[in-house]
C-alpha cells in the first residue's frame, strides 16, 4: 500500500489506520423535542455552555468543543459557577493543554504557526532540540520544544515532542494563558537535571540568551 501526501511525499506500508474521529450519541434523547439547537448530533451552546433554551446547559463531548476529559471538567465547573451567580470567565479553548499519549508523547498549548498567522500576528519561531537536555539524554529520548511568539510580544504557542513532555504542559499553559513573553520565562531557574530545563532553555534562546544550544 502506498500513500501520497499533498506535498508529494510517499509512504509505503502494510497496514493503514484511518482515524475518522468521534461523534456524540444523542439521537432519540429528546433534545430536538425540547427545542434545543443541534448540528450533526452536537448540542449547540454559547461561550458559557448555554443552549438556546433558557435554563439548559450542555458540557463535554455532547458539544462541539475539544473532546478531552479535562475540558469536560472545566466546562462543568464553569456551568456550576454560572448557575451560582459567580460569573466565571468563558473558557479560552486555545489555552487548553493537549497531549497524545504515544511514545514519544506529543503535547501542545496555544496556536500553531498557521493559526497565529491567520489571526494576523507577525510571528517568530524557535525550535529547541532535546539533545541539549540532560534528562532527555538519561531517558534516551529525542524530540524538541517549539515556541511560537508574537514578534516583540507574548508566546502564542508551545508544541513539544519527546518522552514525558506532557508533564511540561503545566508550565506551558501558564506561559500561554498569562501572556508571558520569552524574557518573562527566561529569568526563572529550572531544576537540573529535569525535562523542564528544556522549557526554560527554549525561552532563553528565544530571548537571545541560549545556554545549551544543540544542532
Amino acid at each position: 500500500m502506498k500513500v501520497t501526501l499533498e506535498d508529494g511525499k510517499e509512504f509505503s506500508a502494510e497496514i493503514l489506520l484511518v482515524a475518522v474521529g468521534r461523534g456524540p450519541v444523542s439521537t432519540g434523547l429528546g433534545y430536538e423535542e425540547a427545542g434545543i439547537n443541534m448540528d450533526r448530533g452536537y448540542v449547540l451552546v454559547d461561550n458559557k455552555c448555554r443552549t438556546n433554551v433558557p435554563g439548559i446547559w450542555a458540557v463535554g463531548d455532547l458539544i462541539p468543543t475539544l473532546q478531552l476529559a479535562h475540558v469536560g471538567f472545566a466546562e462543568g465547573i464553569m456551568v456550576a459557577e454560572e448557575i451560582a451567580g459567580l460569573n466565571p470567565r468563558a473558557i479560552n479553548y486555545d489555552g487548553v493543554p493537549r497531549v497524545t499519549y504515544s511514545e514519544p508523547e506529543v503535547a501542545s498549548v496555544g496556536l500553531t504557526s498557521i493559526a497565529a498567522k491567520s489571526a494576523g500576528h507577525e510571528i517568530v519561531e524557535l525550535n529547541y532540540d532535546l539533545a541539549g537536555n540532560g534528562k532527555a539524554n538519561i531517558l534516551k529520548t529525542a524530540g524538541s520544544v517549539k515556541l511560537i511568539a508574537k514578534k516583540n510580544g507574548p508566546i502564542l504557542g508551545i508544541h513539544m515532542v519527546g518522552s514525558r513532555v506532557g508533564e511540561l504542559l503545566a508550565e506551558a499553559q501558564l506561559i500561554f494563558n498569562w501572556e508571558a513573553d520569552a524574557n518573562d520565562v527566561a529569568q526563572h531557574i529550572h531544576a537540573h537535571p529535569t525535562l523542564s530545563e528544556a522549557m526554560g532553555e527554549a525561552h532563553l534562546a528565544l530571548a537571545g540568551k541560549p545556554l545549551h544550544a544543540h544542532g
